[in-house]
């Protein structure tokens, strides 16, 4: 009797150890799912939210990028002659110059032109912008060339202490004379205007004047 009841025993606590680890071998399982399962759908969340913020700065970008483009409101004066007055309209402001004078020269200070000659220019500067500029900003670009389509040369007034160079600041409304000077080939006449690098980007009206060799000597 007694053995028979320590048989039974035996068989319902074996029966209760294989249950709980039966139990445990399918709990392990699913818990591990889950917490994979927890591991992709965070990691997709992160995935998401980098995109949308790519995106976003992306666009950003873009907007930040956009410029609107100058648009001069001044005509061309392609045909100015000594004497004439131009007048620009630019990115920066507006402003206009008369051609007063010009004058062909040789020599000045003692110095030689390493190209055929100078060419001395007396200007009037007016600032007809909205702001103070200094005469170095509104003459900035401009040169004298013997042709249209090539590259001239812009002024030298403060290499030569002989010439009067246009120097300071001008208010609005204000006017400076004084001299630019620059170096020049031989030809039959030149072009005193803005280098082509800012007018052919429409940062500028076009204002051109002509100066006969005849006339500057």
């Amino acid at each position: 009797m007694k053995n028979g009841l320590t048989s039974v025993l035996l068989i319902v606590v074996i029966t209760f150890i294989l249950g709980a680890c039966g139990n445990e071998e399918v709990t392990k399982p699913n818990e591990a799912e889950q917490n994979l399962n927890e591991t992709i759908e965070g990691e997709q969340k992160d995935n998401e939210e980098g995109e949308d913020y790519g995106t976003s700065s992306t666009h950003d970008e873009e907007d930040t990028d956009r410029s609107v483009r100058f648009e001069t409101s001044t005509e061309d004066q392609l045909d100015l002659r000594i004497g004439d007055k131009g007048k620009f309209d630019t990115d920066l402001t507006t402003f206009e110059i008369t051609l007063n004078g010009a004058e062909i020269i040789d020599e000045v200070d003692d110095i030689s032109s390493q190209l055929d000659s100078f060419i001395l220019l007396d200007i009037t500067l007016k600032n007809t912008g909205e702001e103070t500029y200094t005469a170095q900003d509104l003459l900035y670009g401009l040169e004298v060339t013997a042709y249209l389509d090539s590259t001239g040369y812009q002024d030298y007034s403060e290499d030569f202490e002989s010439v009067k160079g246009l120097e300071g600041d001008i208010s609005p409304g204000e006017e400076l004379s004084g001299e630019f000077i620059t170096e020049i080939p031989k030809a039959e006449e030149y072009f005193f205007h803005l280098r082509s690098g800012i007018t052919g980007t429409g940062a500028s009206n076009e204002v051109v004047w002509t100066i006969p060799a005849e006339e500057a000597r």
